[in-house]
């Protein structure tokens, strides 16, 4: 099982450099880094033909790009164009460039504004409170912006507050858009903090042919109720990430793996110990 691993930024977003991200990277092992969409105070070019330079320098496969939600909840058709539009004009710099490979995708907010928007109260949000408007919008954005890029994966990820932030709706948005390189990310992490979620197994089942990318990160519970949660590397917490590789496995999935560093402290070092740790399982298995 050769997943191709990736180093999500947040192991490197302590004041570091590109170079740095670049060199932490390569230097440990991994096979590519997803960076978000775009960087703070850095021109959108600028940012994208250094991560260029850097990964023709470090020789690193891969580049995903995640990051800036795609906010396909604005009521007015104008606003959601000018993000469509803002978002096509990344990925046809970044496809020039030959960045482009997976795009971890954020659409779709969805809120119920009677319940606070907290990690305590995430089950309120995101599918369970869908607005059917928002949801044929977010329909058409996505298709409109992927069917520009065939070569590239759109990978819905599993998060709070989102229209996708469970397996079960992120799959149906997929299936509606119904492009084949229109999928999933699977963040298991972040169904956690949902207590009624289904179980891995059938999780992984669930997101079928559409699972395109996964995000592997862990938390430790310090309380009864949901949402408390505390971060921890992937060795400890509530998910046991050696059967989550192995499930992956015996499902088929040969996409890539990215791993997380959720939790404050040095990331730099979090990024070698759960390289560490989950190397061996996806190279063996």
């Amino acid at each position: 099982m050769q997943n191709p691993i990736i180093m999500h930024i947040n192991y490197c977003e302590q004041g570091q450099s590109l170079d740095r991200v670049f060199e932490v990277a390569t230097s440990i092992g991994y096979d590519g880094v997803e960076f978000r969409r775009a960087h703070k105070g850095q021109d959108l070019e600028e940012y994208l033909n250094e991560i260029y330079t850097l990964k023709d320098k470090y020789q690193l496969e891969y580049t995903l790009f995640g990051g800036p939600q795609l906010d396909t909840s604005l009521a007015d058709p104008a606003l959601r164009q000018e993000q469509i539009d803002q978002y096509v004009r990344f990925l046809n710099i970044a496809n020039k460039l030959g960045l482009l490979s997976t795009v971890n995708m954020m659409a779709g907010p969805s809120c119920d504004p009677s319940v606070p928007q907290d990690l305590y109260h995430c089950e309120a949000h995101g599918s369970s409170c869908i607005d059917q408007k928002v949801w044929d919008q977010t329909v058409e954005a996505v298709r409109s912006i992927a069917a520009q890029f065939p070569q590239v994966h759109f990978a819905f990820e599993t998060h709070m507050f989102y229209l996708h932030d469970l397996v079960q709706s992120a799959k149906a948005l997929a299936d509606q858009i119904g492009l084949e390189n229109v999928g999933i990310n699977l963040d298991y992490g972040n169904a956690l903090f949902f207590p009624h979620r289904l179980p891995l197994p059938e999780t992984i089942k669930t997101a079928g042919e559409r699972l395109f990318y996964t995000h592997f990160k862990s938390y430790q519970p310090i309380g009864e109720k949901a949402g408390q949660l505390l971060p921890t590397s992937l060795a400890d917490g509530c998910v046991n990430h050696r059967e989550y590789v192995r499930l992956l496995k015996e499902a088929g999935f040969t996409g890539p793996i990215g791993i997380e560093a959720p939790r404050p402290g040095d990331r730099e070092h979090f990024a070698q110990e759960d390289y560490d740790y989950i190397a061996p399982l996806i190279r063996e298995a």
